[in-house]
């Protein structure tokens, strides 16, 4: 005689990448997403200003900016998204992401904790990106990010496409059709 568990199944933890370029809006969208779906947001952006504390603007390569440290950036936010899974928390990333291995160790933790995996590549038209750092440098508060034209130019030649399952969104879109496809990558439902 088998044992029938009462309890209802629980649910894989859900996981949104948001990956692209600077200035697209991938933050935005994130927080969006984490409060419809009750995910926690992790930004590479909240974590650089965390371990960096001193580092404000950079140039690409120096500061916070560079190599080593962005490696410190991701290795944290693995850290922080395998212990979210471990305890069946579901998360939304947004950075960058701009490398094909950075995206494909998000998925391999994913698997590994049966988590649903939802990949988003962000993109938005150049003008309506220059414009967003025109206005970033206006104001007078703090944004989480540093990043500006220069650091978009030197991303723009290192992003690497993907060949992951993925949607694309563009995020000069309807804000409400942008949900709704990613509510339908999430659910299988419309909005």
């Amino acid at each position: 005689m088998k044992y029938i568990s009462s309890r209802p199944k629980k649910r894989p933890p859900l996981v949104v990448l948001l990956a692209g370029l600077p200035g697209t809006g991938k933050s935005t969208l994130a927080r969006k997403i984490a409060r419809r779906y009750r995910l926690e947001h992790v930004s590479t952006d909240s974590v650089r200003k965390r371990i960096f504390r001193d580092v404000r603007k950079n140039t690409f390569g120096r500061g916070s900016y560079s190599n080593r440290q962005r490696m410190v950036v991701y290795d944290t936010i693995y850290y922080v998204l395998y212990t979210l899974l471990k305890h069946g928390v579901g998360v939304v990333l947004d950075g960058t992401f701009y490398q094909e291995r950075l995206r494909s160790k998000v998925g391999r933790i994913c698997t590994r904790f049966n988590a649903k995996f939802i990949l988003v590549m962000v993109d938005c038209p150049e003008g309506l990106i220059s414009k967003r750092f025109e206005e970033r440098e206006k104001r007078t508060s703090r944004t989480l990010s540093d990043a500006d034209k220069q650091i978009y130019e030197k991303f723009k030649k290192l992003f690497e496409p993907t060949r992951l399952p993925h949607i694309e969104i563009d995020m000069s879109s309807d804000h409400n059709e942008i949900l709704e496809r990613i509510n339908y990558a999430i659910t299988g439902k419309d909005y």
